[in-house]
């Protein structure tokens, strides 16, 4: 087994402009789509009944959710708060809520920094003696994948699904966020080009939630939750998140059902800058999912890395404004993605090794263990991985487990040995 990666043709630096959101609209110090409200109805109401009353409290238009878990209902703008109301208070409504956007946790730089300290500050490469992801399918529910890279991920990216569109077979990443993401989990290893992924013989299904705008981009709750559905009907063993946002009864039931059926839900923690916020955000903070928070090289939290109660363990993020390990690059996480907004607008170009940082980064350090893990031991569920990540993670921090660590730093080796 190749150890260790010992060259990258060409490290380039990249700016990311951050675009305008979609969403004027706030509710609860919360962006949100002006025009539409999330319905879910009570066990037991018929369809023909609930298209009734849908229509009889003023819907404008109604589109049932994948699974036809909820209604995603077209109101007249102005009137959110009132129709929220006016619906919640029918006695079969099981709730009425808004559809609030969700954000990407990345935090974007233009350093660069060559090969990856990341793997054996957990160590990854100890790992790849006992396991290395095959038979394991990971759902990346991101902005897409891109497929077309120099090192990609040879014959195991998968079909996927655009859960903005509702079209399956298209999942095409015209933003870079998702291809990244992906890498880290699943990069193409021991090729002879850039960089390795963690599970390197795991399958990648990639999820499309988020458009292609700039790293401020919103995905509605209704996307992500449809998204989740899907990649639990086909076939994903683990699923990453690297976004989030506010709570939702309907995004925090799809985790739930997702867990329930065997399959390990991971997300990051969120990144600070979001809104000045701390807390960890959902759907990271539900009870089902595994929360994600970040350290830099010295295995510190980092400083955008959200932190609290739900947190359960760290991975590396990044810290692009140190160069800790004196290389002379400031500490990025790097993985094989491409230049976004340059030359055709809706095509990958400029593809290299770029240096992100962000929990968006940790989290698929998780997600590719769970994958070793998963693939040694392909009866567990999802809390007994849970448990083999949480109790062999190296103690950082006070004593135990804390907010500001969880259980504290993932430990691949002792993971898939535990």
């Amino acid at each position: 087994m190749k150890r260790y990666l010992y060259g990258i043709v060409y490290i380039s630096i990249i700016i990311f402009l951050a675009g305008q959101t979609a969403y004027a609209f706030m509710i609860h110090g919360q962006n949100c789509v002006p025009d539409e409200i999330l319905v879910k109805f009570k066990r037991g109401t018929a369809e023909d009944t609930q298209v009734r009353i849908l229509q009889e409290l003023g819907a404008l238009s109604i589109k049932p959710s994948y699974k036809n878990r909820f209604k995603v209902v077209k109101i007249p703008e102005g009137m959110l708060e009132n129709m929220l109301s006016r619906f919640s208070r029918h006695p079969a409504v099981a709730y009425a809520v808004p559809n609030y956007s969700l954000k990407l946790y990345f935090t974007p730089d233009d350093k660069y920094y060559d090969l990856q300290w990341n793997f054996p500050l957990i160590h990854v490469d100890q790992a790849w003696d006992k396991s290395s992801g095959e038979g394991v399918t990971v759902a990346v529910v991101d902005t897409g994948v891109n497929p077309t890279g120099h090192d990609g991920f040879g014959n195991r990216l998968l079909q996927g699904y655009d859960a903005i569109l509702g079209i399956q077979g298209y999942w095409q990443d015209n933003n870079s966020h998702g291809t990244h993401v992906a890498g880290t989990i699943a990069q193409e290893t021991n090729n002879g080009t850039g960089v390795a992924g963690i599970a390197y013989r795991a399958k990648i299904l990639p999820v499309k939630v988020l458009p292609r705008s700039g790293f401020a981009s919103d995905s509605n709750i209704s996307w992500v939750t449809d998204g989740i559905d899907w990649a639990v009907e086909n076939g994903a063993d683990i699923i990453n998140m690297s976004l989030g946002g506010p709570n939702s009864p309907l995004l925090e039931e799809a985790v739930n059902d997702a867990v329930n059926q065997g399959v390990t839900v991971i997300a990051a923690a969120g990144n600070h800058n979001y809104n000045e916020n701390t807390q960890v955000g959902y759907p990271a903070a539900y009870d089902s999912v595994i929360a994600v928070g970040a350290v830099d090289y010295n295995k510190q939290r980092a400083t955008y890395s959200n932190y609290g109660p739900e947190l359960d363990i760290v991975a590396p993020g990044g810290d692009t404004s140190q160069d800790a390990n004196g290389d002379g690059y400031m500490d990025g996480i790097v993985q094989e993605t491409f230049r976004q907004y340059l030359g055709f607008r809706y095509f990958a170009v400029d593809w290299n090794y770029y240096f992100f940082q962000g929990t968006s980064m940790a989290a698929p350090h998780v997600a590719g263990v769970a994958a070793l893990i998963k693939s040694k031991h392909p009866d567990w569920t999802p809390e007994q991985i849970r448990s083999a990540l949480l109790n062999t993670a190296e103690d950082l921090g006070d004593p135990g487990r804390d907010d500001q660590y969880g259980y504290g730093l993932v430990d691949a080796f002792a993971a898939v040995t535990y």
